[in-house]
């Protein structure tokens, strides 16, 4: 969790634009999504550069935790996927 937490101030720290605009709750939803991929292969930065894109695709998330967005629209996990460059 802690390598977590230090992926997603690291990309925050990058990117003061996406900082401004993620609050409390945002930033809680995307470390928890990153910590449920924690046994995937990967690094910590790209499970959370998945996971800021899967919670950039709907304005309101908070009923919808990123397994149920992966199975609703699978293209745009692709898209994640690719992005994070978790994905070929």
């Amino acid at each position: 969790m802690t390598r977590t937490l230090a992926a997603i101030l690291a990309l925050l720290t990058a990117a003061p634009a996406l900082a401004a605009s993620l609050g409390d709750a945002s930033r809680a939803w995307i470390e928890a999504c990153a910590d449920r991929l924690k046994n995937e292969r990967g690094t910590a930065e790209s499970k959370v550069t998945y996971c800021t894109c899967m919670h950039e695709q709907f304005d309101d998330n908070r009923e919808v935790d990123q397994t149920e967005m992966e199975r609703l629209y699978p293209p745009m996990h692709r898209a994640c996927q690719i992005e994070a460059g978790r994905g070929r």
